[in-house]
């Protein structure tokens, strides 16, 4: 079993340990970095580079200032071949451009460097079933590696130019970059990755002010002292203290980050051989170790008569974050028939997710959609004094696990068999205690949002008329049957028995209209009337949704809430552009269900549409 460092020990033991940390960083510099180590160093320098442009495109302004005010500048010398001020000014003015340009030129280059680096790397991995979102977070992690490092040696780079013309400020400003260090690494025992990201990036402005007050302080005591610097060295002094904060606190956050994708970098920046390993592990984790688990999990079984003497433990399994273990339990009678057991053990952290798989499986306890149960039989749960544990009895035949590639294929199925279980009213209102239902987050959304819209953006996007449609939409939603639907389809973990499904974990799945985490795509009516279609021609499940007529009515509806549903998402995420493109759909959804007399009203009386909702 591995003991990869996970988000879960993070949050379980408050920290990564340094040497944790150094690893991963070694480790990244062997396999990701040194193999591309020229396109690495040609982004360093690249940064450096953009630094330069605009320390420049800084001081050239200064010095044209200068200039007008006075006839002459600290750069005279460097301006050859302009003897009067009218050509100094001009050559300066078009340095100051010139760098200028070059300073956002080359910010933008590096940016379309680093995409180009990160699809390389990830290609170059050749990691297996590595999808898009996996790409995408790979391109994320990367950045914040190559953000750190860059961050790293332009700090390094701007105490170098302050120690040249000040060594007593770059003293100072060392002092300051390793006080702020130490003061992140004292609060990080206790205070979440996160939290300290958004207080470094809320008070970055705070460190800056700082820095430049203690600056102050020195050329206060230099004019004392008789050894007062030029005013062009003081100005860049200046900007370079403020640089080398600013990239010291972007170096810190960019360490969190590291700190908080811990995980993610092990799996898909680094090859197998060459993962970081915990050295510690939690009490959790221990339990499921290989030598742990055959002392206490064996007499356990045993002294509960859930299991003969004859037992296996097959595979042990640590999931979502290693908060919850599944293992997996051949127990063999005299006759050597075997039967196969499953223990789901949850952290007290997640113990309410353990009480509603409880609740869940008492009421449809070893349901069946086919030959084999598709629901696990529920033998036994509870508490002890490390956990919370569920124990399932899966059947006669070992089950094969399924990935989340290999589960695609029967996500239909999946939704086919959820339609048909039959739940109480009681377990109905504790799941919607939990998880607000999409007719209740249809409410909430304000549809007047959109009134900010030019009155051609509002009728090239049907805005008013879709106001005027939405309190219709949401009765229609109403009427949909609730069903038991899962929230993500990646965390529908299931396995195969024989060509039949078994699902093994409920987590994330809830019980609200039908149809509400319907992914969308361009065939969502056909998947939905096929799914649907196959309930209504199922002649042993009698079970009609009497609002309904028939199935393409039925699948109408489902479509709708669909669409519904990723509306009300958009809106919650502030993805105005996402939503009002959606509008379109919603209001075809719609007419495809409604025709009666409500459709042509909600023209004729648009005041009372709004009255109802508002």
């Amino acid at each position: 079993m591995s003991n990869q460092t996970t988000p879960s020990d993070i949050g379980e033991k408050g920290e990564i340990h340094g040497d944790q940390v150094r690893d991963l960083m070694m480790a990244l510099a062997r396999a990701v970095l040194w193999p591309f180590r020229w396109r690495v160093a040609t982004i360093l320098l690249m940064q450096i580079a953009t630094q330069v442009m605009l320390l420049a495109s800084l001081v050239l302004p200064w010095q044209l200032l200068q200039m007008l005010i006075t006839g002459r500048s600290r750069i005279d010398g460097w301006v050859p071949g302009a003897d009067d001020n009218s050509e100094k000014i001009a050559i300066l003015i078009t340095l100051a451009v010139l760098c200028f340009c070059a300073y956002a030129l080359l910010k933008w280059l590096v940016k379309k460097f680093i995409a180009t680096f990160s699809a390389l790397i990830l290609q170059h991995l050749n990691k297996t079933r590595l999808v898009a979102n996996h790409r995408l977070l790979g391109k994320r992690v990367l950045g914040v590696v190559l953000g750190a490092l860059s961050s790293t040696v332009i700090a390094i780079l701007f105490c170098v130019v302050i120690a040249l013309l000040h060594p007593l400020l770059a003293l100072l400003a060392v002092v300051c970059v390793f006080g702020l260090a130490a003061v992140v690494g004292f609060y990080y025992r206790f205070e979440r990755v996160q939290k300290l990201q958004d207080m470094l990036q809320g008070n970055v402005l705070t460190v800056i002010n700082v820095s430049f007050v203690l600056g102050f302080l020195i050329i206060v005591l230099d004019y004392l002292n008789g050894t007062m610097r030029p005013l062009l060295t003081l100005f860049i002094l200046l900007l370079g203290m403020r640089q080398l904060m600013a990239a010291s606190v972007n170096a810190l956050v960019n360490f969190l980050s590291i700190v908080k994708y811990f995980q993610q970098i092990n799996m898909l920046l680094l090859p197998r051989s060459e993962q970081v390993f915990l050295i510690s592990t939690t009490d959790f984790v221990q339990r499921f170790e290989q030598q742990a688990l055959k002392q206490w999990l064996l007499p356990w079984l045993l002294e509960r008569q859930h299991c003969n003497n004859d037992i296996d433990i097959l595979q042990c399994r640590l999931l979502h974050g290693r908060a919850i273990a599944q293992v997996l339990v051949r127990d063999t009678d005299i006759n050597g028939a075997s039967r196969y057991v499953l223990l789901k053990c949850y952290v007290p952290a997640r113990e309410n997710e353990a009480l509603h798989e409880t609740a869940l499986l008492s009421e449809i306890n070893g349901y069946s959609h086919g030959v084999i149960p598709t629901v696990p039989v529920l033998l036994a749960s509870g508490r002890l004094p490390w956990c919370t544990f569920v124990l399932l009895e899966v059947g006669n035949k070992l089950p094969q696990w399924q990935n989340s590639e290999e589960r695609k294929p029967t996500m239909s199925k999946l939704r086919q068999c959820l339609f048909h279980i039959p739940l109480s009213d009681k377990l109905m209102a504790q799941y919607t205690a939990t998880f607000a239902s999409l007719p209740e987050r249809m409410k909430k959304i304000d549809t007047s949002h959109f009134a900010y819209l030019t009155q051609e953006d509002k009728d090239g996007f049907q805005v008013e008329h879709f106001m005027q449609l939405w309190p219709f939409m949401v009765a229609e939603v109403e009427k949909i049957p609730k069903r038991l639907s899962v929230q993500n389809p990646s965390s529908a973990r299931m396995a195969n028995i024989d060509g039949h499904m078994l699902l093994m974990d409920w987590f994330g799945w809830v019980y609200d209209t039908a149809g509400a985490y319907w992914p969308l795509s361009a065939k969502l009516h056909a998947e939905v009337l096929e799914v649907i279609g196959n309930q209504w021609e199922d002649s042993s499940h009698n079970q009609r949704w009497p609002e309904f007529d028939t199935p393409v009515t039925a699948a109408n509806y489902i479509a709708l809430a669909a669409r519904a549903h990723e509306f009300c998402q958009r809106c919650h995420a502030n993805n105005d552009a996402g939503a009002l493109n959606m509008m379109a759909g919603l209001i075809k959804a719609y007419e495809a269900i409604n025709h009666s007399p409500a459709f042509s009203s909600a023209r004729r009386d648009p005041a009372s549409l709004h009255h109802s909702v508002y």
